[in-house]
């Protein structure tokens, strides 16, 4: 099994290097890879592989293909193929399918690296991959935000390279188990950029400009699967690292609620999307043991909105009700949304019991309360579909997206799954109705949350100039009047600012002692 582990590890990249001479196998080469992942995620899970890895010695390479990387996995192999298959008619570059290869790869061997060296040089090439794609299209905005995303990966993957160095000092390795006698300043550097790589709290305010003027399918890609890339690590950290705990709780929760509140906010369906990816990327990070089953159920329904905006003509929540969807769109739309805010039993649902149920204290009252919230931000895109049209207008309407329509029936089928049966099987059926009257109390609250907020005078109050002015239904949309808070949480020097107070605060909470 070691031989296949390491096989799985170098195909995406050797299927990148074959595809680049013959690019005729570039489309067919990433649907094998995620295959192959899909099926990696599937032995992980089953602990047919072995779950530590130890190659080149005590300073080399040291794999963890365990429980806690399977679903990521999975969520890689999914999202990666779904956007895959939703351009597959579209033009695109030859470039494209050779990138999406070596994000693929590089994200899989940072989510099973189990030392801090392998996990920087995944971390980089990630950063890399996901600026080119950023930049493929050579538009000038484009180029900014990859210019912009580079800047950031950069200065925060320097203060991880100066953490390991100090870990090496402090214990003489460079293993995530040697993180658990790490002094603080060595926890707070690593951590601050794997929150910044996993979009969580101030970290993340690169985020949503990025997703919301940036190619669609790759705010696919970042919102689904390259945040893995970070949170992973993470985890793992705060496993050995029992002080990180208790400070990636509270920063998780307040992410949560940030990312909310914003989204509540927000006039733009993809920058809700974006301040939403926020606060769920929140509540992934607070639990090690269920943060990879929240990822998973968030990624896929994220990854699928991500891809369904690329269908919706106009992304202005301002007159949304007047503009109904097509079945075709309403659908998977309706489902992946339904599932992020916790309807049973889609897959959310049950992250969301997971994660309540097992966190001590208010912290399990908060993210109940926080539930509401997500329930209210998403209820701003729930209306009824267009009635059924003729095979006219049917031609003229947006057509279907193919990436969403996959990852909403893994969704689906993965709530039902002998993946996560055991999960529901240990729910005793008191257990179960009460989380699902609870659920249906924060759908209630949700929804009596987000009719106070579209109430006239407070949507008037609230609302930016002109932003109730609406597009047509086809054709171009008009610009979406910014909020004023926007520019002050998205422009670079306040979010290299923030970044740079995040780590002293880490640093304060974790303290200067070996």
């Amino acid at each position: 099994m070691n031989a296949i582990t390491i096989a799985w590890l170098l195909l995406p990249l050797l299927v990148a290097f074959l595809a680049a001479l013959l690019p005729v196998v570039a489309r067919s080469g990433v649907l094998l890879t995620c295959l192959g992942t899909a099926a990696m995620a599937l032995a992980a899970h089953q602990s047919w592989l072995p779950t530590s890895l130890q190659l080149l010695g005590v300073l080399g390479i040291t794999l963890r293909p365990d429980g806690l990387a399977a679903p990521f996995l999975l969520l890689n192999a999914l999202v990666c193929a779904a956007v895959l298959l939703d351009g597959w008619r579209r033009p695109q570059s030859e470039a494209w399918p050779l990138l999406l290869l070596v994000l693929h790869g590089c994200v899989n061997s940072a989510i099973v690296a189990a030392d801090l060296i392998s996990i920087y040089v995944a971390l980089e090439v990630v950063g890399i991959a996901a600026f080119l794609l950023l930049v493929l299209g050579g538009r000038r905005q484009q180029v900014w935000l990859g210019l912009r995303l580079m800047l950031v990966s950069n200065t925060v993957m320097l203060l991880f390279l100066i953490g390991c160095g100090l870990l090496y000092l402090e214990q003489r390795s460079f293993a995530l188990e040697a993180t658990g006698q790490a002094g603080g300043l060595v926890l707070a550097l690593l951590a601050v950029a794997l929150l910044t790589k996993a979009e969580v709290f101030v970290a993340g305010l690169w985020l949503p400009r990025t997703n919301a003027e940036g190619p669609l399918e790759v705010s696919a890609l970042l919102s689904g699967t390259v945040v893995s890339a970070g949170v992973v690590p993470l985890l793992r950290i705060s496993a050995e690292a029992t002080s990180l705990l208790p400070v990636l709780r509270w920063l998780g929760i307040a992410s949560a609620a940030a990312g909310v509140l914003l989204a509540l906010l927000e006039p733009d369906l993809r920058r809700l999307l974006a301040w939403s990816t926020l606060a769920q990327m929140g509540l992934v990070v607070i639990l090690p043991a269920v943060g990879g089953l929240y990822a998973l159920g968030h990624g896929l329904a994220k990854a699928a909105l991500f891809l369904l905006a690329r269908h919706i003509p106009d992304p202005a929540l301002a007159g949304w009700r007047q503009r109904p969807l097509a079945p075709r769109l309403w659908w998977p739309l309706m489902l992946a949304s339904l599932s992020i805010a916790g309807l049973p039993p889609l897959l959310g649902f049950l992250a969301k019991e997971q994660l309540s149920s097992q966190l001590p204290g208010a912290a399990g009252w908060l993210v109940t309360a926080l539930g509401a919230g997500t329930v209210a931000v998403y209820a701003r895109i729930w209306a009824p579909p267009a009635p059924q049209q003729s095979d006219a207008d049917a031609g003229a309407s947006p057509p279907a997206s193919t990436g969403a329509t996959v990852l909403v029936g893994a969704l689906v089928l993965l709530s039902v799954s002998p993946w996560v049966l055991p999960l529901w099987t240990a729910m005793a059926p008191d257990a179960l109705a009460g989380a699902m009257l609870k659920s249906g109390l924060v759908f209630a609250a949700g929804l009596m949350l987000h009719h106070l907020l579209t109430a006239p005078g407070f949507a008037a109050a609230s609302a930016p100039a002109s932003a109730t002015a609406s597009a047509p239904a086809l054709g171009p949309a008009a610009p979406i009047p910014a909020p004023p808070w926007r520019p002050q949480l998205e422009g670079l020097d306040e979010l290299l600012g923030a970044i740079v107070l995040l780590g002293a605060v880490l640093v304060g909470l974790l303290g200067w002692q070996p």
